[in-house]
């Protein structure tokens, strides 16, 4: 499917008060090992989710608080259920591997080094290959408004196979490493490099459920009706 990069790169600032947005939404970025900013975050990017669904023009603004946090909370434990395989082969490989390394012995030392670097690897890969179909779960969760939509194995399905959701989908991750490549660059000035993921978070998000209502053949006002849309 074509994707309008301009439009795409361009949406998250398409508002006449998207520097508070880009504000709060950086803070929020910032605060996030708080805990209670990131379900905030997560919130929000799930409201940003339904506006890709109707193929909104503007971001939606930080608002209705309360409703905020518990979207982020419910989407956190979901990405959580998902994500549970690659942050138990984490586990147990920092384990395993620490371990091997307080051997002491030159061996063990050395197969701590190779198990540990060697499976972070593996964690990242699985990562992303179940953060491929963890974002459906979300992002069906978002239209029926029903924790259990998230787990609907019938729309994983046709939803995953679908390129006209595989491909907004890899465009959303490319801009995230891009966006992350650039905070990185920008390390001596760290406050600004949150912005620029919260950016790029915002745009990835749209496109991510523009995809999913085309995989899912959403028209405008079915998306609207969900009631996970009503805040």
């Amino acid at each position: 499917m074509a994707i309008d990069l301009e439009r795409l790169v361009r949406y998250p600032a398409n508002d006449d008060d998207w520097v508070r947005t880009l504000l709060v939404g950086g803070l929020l970025t910032a605060l996030s090992v708080l805990i209670v900013p990131a379900f905030l975050l997560y919130g929000y990017l799930l409201r940003v989710l339904r506006e890709g669904m109707v193929e909104g023009e503007e971001p939606p603004g930080f608002d209705d608080w309360g409703v905020l946090l518990r979207d982020g909370v419910v989407a956190f434990l979901i990405v959580l259920v998902y994500q549970f395989v690659p942050l138990l082969v984490a586990a147990l490989t920092v384990g395993g591997s620490v371990l091997a390394i307080l051997t002491g012995s030159d061996v063990g030392v050395g197969v701590g080094l190779f198990g540990l670097l060697a499976g972070l690897a593996l964690s990242a890969v699985l990562a992303l290959i179940f953060g491929y179909v963890t974002l459906i779960g979300v992002a069906n969760y978002a239209h029926e408004g029903e924790v259990g939509a998230a787990f609907d194995t019938t729309v994983l399905r046709a939803v995953a196979l679908d390129g006209a959701y595989a491909v907004p989908w890899l465009y959303g991750v490319s801009l995230l490493l891009v966006a992350n490549v650039v905070a990185g660059l920008l390390g001596f000035v760290p406050v600004v490099g949150v912005f620029v993921v919260f950016y790029a978070q915002v745009a990835a998000a749209w496109i991510w459920g523009k995809g999913f209502a085309d995989a899912m053949g959403l028209d405008d006002g079915a998306a609207e009706g969900t009631p996970a849309a009503v805040v």
